[in-house]
């Protein structure tokens, strides 16, 4: 199935889930937001998160600087 992931269509596995997709990206969710179809998704309910074909998900990583 086809998403969009920051931008960019990405080909993932039906059933797949958002914490799956979180971490086959790679990304720590201790240091993430991710926003779903223009919806804030809380950190407890990655691992229950479906997501569906054309779904637009957009993760954010947070920085520290100075």
């Amino acid at each position: 199935m086809d998403i969009m992931v920051n931008g960019e269509h990405v080909s993932c596995e039906e059933g797949i889930t958002l914490e799956s997709l979180v971490a086959k990206r790679g990304h720590d969710v201790r240091q993430i937001a991710v926003e779903w179809n223009e919806r804030i998704v809380p950190k407890e309910e990655y691992g229950t998160s479906v997501i569906h074909q054309g779904d637009v998900i957009e993760i954010v990583t947070f920085m520290g600087g100075g």
